[in-house]
């Protein structure tokens, strides 16, 4: 855990060395040029977290726009893994699905999203009652956050987001969960790059 911590602090600092500029992506740009619409990030916390191990990748694409640019919405479409992860229900799950969801600019960098994660789920020797359960899973998320655009000696389209929200199962079944919540308060550190 000291590893992950140390990491995590490294990486923290070395972003945030640069300049960090809260901003619409078209202040990059220079005049003439169009503000770029498609992304792609990934979320750096939680695939080191244990019991959480979640890799997702998302590419994103601006397809609403207002008269101000920083109004803008941006569809999600992605993936997010959890492959032979230790976990609290079961002694190991995998999860293997598809995203798709829409992020909200209300001002600026800040945003709301909704998104949800489709697709199938196995949880090995449930801790209750020692079965293997797989099955279609759904899962809801819905989160809040601001977009820092990441700037040293000129543009770049380089971003980090911190997030917060909650994930919830919508159906899932690995088995009796022994009381244990299906809903969890989340918290994520993005980056990304937009072209």
């Amino acid at each position: 855990m000291k590893k992950i911590v140390l990491t995590f602090a490294l990486l923290v600092t070395g972003l945030t060395s640069v300049a960090v500029h809260a901003q619409t992506p078209s202040d990059d740009v220079p005049t003439g040029l169009s503000t770029p619409k498609w992304g792609i990030e990934t979320e750096l916390i939680a695939p080191f977290l244990p019991e959480v191990g979640i890799i997702t990748v998302k590419t994103t694409r601006t397809i609403t726009n207002s008269a101000d640019a920083s109004l803008h919405g941006d569809l999600l479409l992605g993936v997010y893994l959890r492959p032979n992860v230790q976990h609290d229900i079961v002694e190991t799950i995998d999860e293997y699905l598809l995203t798709v969801g829409y992020r909200q600019y209300f001002y600026k960098g800040l945003h709301i999203e909704a998104q949800l994660d489709a697709g199938y789920a196995w949880g090995h020797k449930n801790k209750i009652d020692g079965k293997d359960y797989n099955n279609f899973a759904l899962l809801g998320e819905a989160n809040a956050g601001y977009t820092f655009h990441l700037r040293s000696k000129g543009s770049s389209n380089f971003y980090i987001l911190p997030q917060f929200g909650v994930l919830h199962g919508l159906s899932t079944n690995i088995g009796p969960r022994g009381g244990k919540s299906d809903t969890f308060i989340q918290g994520k550190l993005i980056i990304g790059i937009r072209f």
